[in-house]
């Protein structure tokens, strides 16, 4: 699929939601969807490997939740996960750290989403530079 205007930003959101990176894969950006999708992923599992599934809790930590569901599949997986293994995870400071890294993943992900939502159908001519802005 190349750049155009036959893309849909809503379908980038949502591929975007459903597997970080993929919103700029379908608007085909591939470096900054592999840049992108690794950096989201990869702190999602930092956090969980420091934490545990109990990181992601509906009703442990259920504002929390509110924002890492922005991690799409992964979030639901990893609340699924802590809810069958509610009574095996004690809560610690641990926890607590890995809370905050799928708490940054996830926002991150919302950045990446915005971001795919607003390249779509947009030539790299169209979409301003910083440094262009700068300058001018």
């Amino acid at each position: 699929m190349g750049l155009g205007t036959d893309q849909d930003p809503g379908v980038a959101l949502l591929v975007g939601w459903l597997l970080p990176g993929a919103g700029h894969w379908y608007i085909a950006r591939r470096s900054r969807a592999v840049l992108y999708g690794l950096t989201v992923v990869g702190l999602f599992a930092a956090g969980l490997c420091m934490g545990g599934v109990g990181s992601v809790s509906v009703y442990e930590h259920n504002w929390a939740f509110l924002l890492q569901i922005f991690d799409g599949p992964l979030a639901i997986a990893a609340a699924v996960a802590s809810r069958l293994a509610r009574a095996a995870i004690p809560p610690s400071r641990v926890t607590d750290l890995g809370l905050t890294f799928t708490l940054v993943s996830a926002a991150l992900n919302v950045l990446v989403m915005a971001d795919a939502y607003y390249r779509c159908g947009r030539s790299e001519d169209e979409v301003p530079d910083k440094a262009e802005e700068r300058a001018a």
